[in-house]
């Protein structure tokens, strides 16, 4: 072989490993992991456990009554019949265990989503439950009250400004944007 011909050959024998290492190296990769996350909070023991989809967390809330759930809070939000099917599961599986709210990191349901779970609202009658944010304190933009309104304080103990939610609310706003350090659920 002539000595062109072996450098040709060679060349092209090192590109070809380079592609194939560099092919290698992509399917090796692991797929981007969302830093977005689904926490259960049980407001009765404060007991937290986050979960890598939104489905999941609603898996582990209503006892596998309810499975399937959209992956995502975001995606959740905008699913309208979600909140009568979880309030319809918990009433009928004879529990005091309900899905209360849920709280978004971001506004319009975007981010980290906080589901609060625990024992039945009594519609109005006060404060059913009081708590503290703790990993969540000033960083909550949209909620969806789903079996209690809830009610955000921007300081502990339910102090200091506050705003009260009943609807599904996009953005909670100025007012309480990223500052709520404690909430109650009527």
């Amino acid at each position: 072989m002539s000595s062109r011909a072996t450098r040709i050959a060679i060349t092209a024998g090192a590109g070809l490993l380079v592609l194939a290492a560099g092919t290698a190296t992509a399917q090796a990769r692991p797929e981007p992991v969302s830093k977005e996350k689904s926490c259960l909070v049980n407001v009765g023991t404060g007991a937290t456990r986050c979960f890598g989809t939104f489905r999941e967390a609603i898996a582990a809330s209503t006892e596998g009554r309810i499975t399937d759930a959209p992956l995502s809070g975001k995606d959740a939000a905008n699913d309208r019949k979600l909140a009568d099917r979880l309030r319809k599961s918990s009433a009928e599986s004879g529990r005091l265990n309900a899905e209360l709210a849920i709280l978004y990191e971001h506004w319009n349901f975007g981010g980290t989503s906080i589901i609060l779970n625990g024992g039945a609202c009594r519609s109005g009658n006060g404060r059913d439950y009081t708590g503290e944010f703790t990993d969540w304190a000033d960083s909550i933009s949209s909620v969806i009250p789903v079996a209690c309104w809830i009610e955000l304080w921007a300081d502990p103990h339910q102090t200091g400004t506050h705003q009260e939610y009943r609807d599904s609310t996009p953005y909670v706003g100025d007012a309480m944007n990223d500052r709520a350090s404690s909430y109650a659920l009527l």
